[in-house]
């Protein structure tokens, strides 16, 4: 600093530091010398990170301290040992060797000096380029010259896709089976309740292929014909159940020529097929797959909510929920399965005016209301499932729908009454009856 005078001692230790710098120089061996020439004049006028070893000693410059960590200098190490025992190039240096600078200085002088890049671990920070240092035609040791890796900046996460999201076994079982069946590229039903995912899944085991998409819910007439098809293009056929009468026929025709053709059909059952509709289940029956419904998979709940909501706007909080909300959302039987559950998300992430996790109040209210007072086992809810399948095939008269189940209609009216199908929003109201 400015102003002060230099310590009375400083010209001593000055002086002692050179003289023993000169009585090691003096003591040491033409080796070292070699190496400390070589560690020299790769430092010489730069602020670079350098290490020179030769597997006794380690000169490391300044700008070299932070980077050369215990894991560095061990694959340094090795890379030494390498050179020293072989007198060539290490086998798993990961880039062709390239003629370095034959840098200035003084001293003896490394033959042939040649530079490469070294492997190190991938969080080792930096990266190493070796020059081997030669003298009277075999290696000394290494000089390093160390770079420190770019730091990358993190990516968000991508998100899982809906089609795959959800870790319960039923959802598991038939994705795997789906994936399974879809490596060979025949025809493919997927079965489920409408909204259950069959299209999404069908377009994940598409992976980028860009298929052909028939949707009969909106157009019945199919209007595709195996020539479309012949160049081994997709076709995804959605609500086959809407086909028109020809065109479950044509299908039919084109199956029974063409076996092989690439097709995947989404089925959702309701009412009953009629046979020439019923021929075509039984020909792709073999490679089907059929979908839980959302009810059936309650844990999977948690799951399909993050991937659901919309991405936040930059620097507001995701959408989260309280533990009585999540509570609500599981028990509810979600009749309209995941489509239900994304409308129900979409709508609450749009409109809301507050912040924080969203609580049971702010659900819908038939979501909010939640089921019956207990929770149904695995075997209530199938029979609940019989019960209102029934339902719905006799219009609502349990008269007719029990004896619709034959030896089981004595209990169709106490089952009814016990899982709520008669009095919870969604069942199917009781029609008017008209006759026994």
């Amino acid at each position: 600093m400015r102003g002060l005078r230099p310590h009375p001692g400083a010209a001593l230790a000055e002086a002692a530091a050179c003289a023993v710098e000169a009585e090691l120089l003096a003591r040491s061996r033409t080796a070292e010398r070699v190496l400390l020439d070589a560690y020299t004049r790769a430092t010489r006028g730069t602020d670079r990170a350098i290490v020179a070893l030769d597997g006794r000693n380690r000169l490391i410059s300044e700008g070299a301290v932070r980077l050369a960590t215990p894991q560095v200098l061990t694959a340094l190490e090795r890379a030494c040992a390498s050179e020293r025992g072989s007198g060539v190039r290490a086998s798993w240096d990961s880039r062709p060797p390239h003629d370095s600078r034959q840098p200035h200085g003084t001293g003896p002088r490394p033959l042939s000096e040649q530079s490469y890049v070294v492997t190190l671990p991938a969080d080792a920070g930096c990266t190493a380029e070796i020059t081997p240092v030669r003298h009277e035609g075999r290696v000394l040791g290494i000089v390093a010259v160390l770079e420190a890796r770019v730091a990358e900046v993190p990516r968000p996460a991508p998100r899982p896709a809906l089609a795959l999201a959800g870790g319960s076994v039923p959802w598991r079982h038939a994705v795997a089976r789906a994936v399974e069946l879809a490596r060979v590229h025949e025809p493919l039903l997927l079965t489920g309740e409408r909204g259950s995912g069959k299209t999404a899944l069908a377009r994940e085991l598409l992976g980028g292929t860009v298929p052909l998409v028939a949707d009969a819910a909106e157009s019945p007439e199919l209007g595709v014909t195996y020539g479309e098809l012949a160049d081994g293009r997709p076709l995804l056929l959605r609500h086959a159940e809407r086909l028109a009468q020809p065109d479950v026929a044509a299908l039919n025709s084109l199956l029974d020529e063409h076996p092989d053709v690439y097709l995947l059909v989404t089925y959702t059952p309701g009412t009953p097929p009629g046979p020439c509709f019923q021929r075509l289940l039984d020909t792709l029956a073999a490679r089907s797959v059929t979908l839980p419904a959302l009810r059936e998979r309650p844990e999977d709940v948690r799951e399909l909510l993050p991937v659901l909501a919309p991405r936040p706007a930059p620097g507001q909080p995701p959408l989260t929920w309280t533990l009585d909300a999540l509570r609500a959302l599981e028990e509810h039987p979600w009749p309209g399965n995941v489509t239900e559950l994304a409308h129900v998300v979409r709508t609450l992430a749009e409109h809301r005016r507050v912040t924080g996790p969203v609580r049971r109040a702010e659900l819908p209210d038939p979501v909010r209301e939640g089921p019956a007072a207990r929770r149904l086992s695995p075997m209530e809810h199938a029979e609940r499932t019989a019960i209102l399948a029934a339902l719905r095939r006799h219009g609502g008269n349990k008269a007719r729908a029990a004896v619709s189940w034959g030896s089981a209609g004595r209990r169709c009216t106490a089952s009814c009454a016990d899982t709520g199908t008669s009095r919870r929003r969604g069942a199917v109201p009781p029609a008017r009856r008209t006759g026994s």
